[in-house]
């Protein structure tokens, strides 16, 4: 087991709860091997200090304007971050540095501070099966791109490759990325089969008029290029790419959309919170309020 899950196992309480909550819907070890996943700042007080009715704040990022939300706004005890914060290992903690910074802050308050990061991309009700929900809700068409090895996770592992009913134009695909995601713009490589001469605007909209030019789409959380080579896909769909593998994608055929990194996974904390809320009711704590971060935001704007 993980360094603490022993611990909150034996405990009693809405903290704990929330944290047994979330390992049952991400389970830790879906995660990369790579990633720092699962409880980060250890506050497992009593109810006496953290109180015995929970708050919860769901954000894609831990900052310290959201940690100032937490706070001053919300009086959360335990804070869910998307992307782990403290992510690496340091030798010392001071306020110079941001992330030491925030830890200490957290501690000083008693906030406990979770992620579950590429554990929740990579199981079956994951950020990964949200994003496919762009272009199909049915489950039958939705596979991951490099399954899992564990046995007793079907359908959870690295990315998702969906198989439409109906062929797209990359028109229609664009349309359907932006609505599902709330975005007004998105970037778009289209395959050079498919804009073999210059790339004016008029050449633009008539490549992506063609119907038909995309049977299956690839998609991945965050910065996704490596996970979708050589998945097959006639589109990506992810948050960031190497310019070089846009380059090398168009080459083979396969046209790209990028909506910027977090820009795929924030949209999830709604359903995350939906489903925390479901899973602590069945524990028994259907009490605790959950919240998502009002000053959580990509950090990259359109001007």
């Amino acid at each position: 087991p993980r360094d603490g899950e022993n611990k909150i196992k034996t405990m009693k309480g809405w903290l704990p709860a929330s944290l047994s909550a979330l390992e049952a819907l991400y389970p830790a070890k879906l995660a990369e091997g790579w990633d720092n996943v699962g409880l980060l700042v250890d506050c497992l007080d009593s109810d006496e200090e953290i109180g015995a009715k929970g708050k919860i704040l769901l954000t894609n990022d831990l900052t310290d304007k959201v940690l100032d939300e937490a706070l001053t706004v919300h009086g959360a005890k335990l804070i869910v971050t998307y992307h782990p914060r403290p992510f690496g290992k340091f030798n010392k903690l001071t306020r110079n540095d941001t992330t030491q910074r925030i830890v200490l802050r957290c501690v000083r308050a008693g906030v406990a501070v979770y992620s579950p990061h590429t554990a929740c991309d990579n199981a079956a009700i994951g950020v990964n099966d949200w994003l496919a929900e762009a272009f199909a809700t049915d489950a039958s068409q939705v596979k991951p791109i490099a399954p899992t090895k564990l046995l007793d996770f079907p359908g959870a592992g690295s990315g998702r490759i969906i198989t439409l009913r109906q062929p797209l134009s990359l028109a229609d695909a664009v349309a359907k990325t932006k609505k599902h995601l709330g975005l007004a713009h998105v970037r778009l490589s289209i395959a050079e089969a498919h804009l073999p001469g210059g790339a004016s605007a008029g050449q633009v909209a008539e490549a992506m008029a063609v119907e038909g030019t995309v049977k299956t789409v690839g998609v991945q959380a965050g910065s996704g290029g490596s996970v979708l080579k050589g998945s097959g896909a006639d589109l990506w769909l992810t948050g960031e790419c190497g310019h070089h593998d846009v380059l090398a994608a168009a080459a083979e055929g396969v046209s790209v959309i990028l909506t910027d990194h977090t820009n795929t996974e924030r949209g999830f904390l709604q359903r995350m919170a939906l489903q925390m809320s479901d899973k602590l009711t069945t524990l028994g704590h259907a009490d605790v309020e959950i919240v998502i971060s009002s000053r959580d935001a990509d950090p990259l704007q359109v001007v």
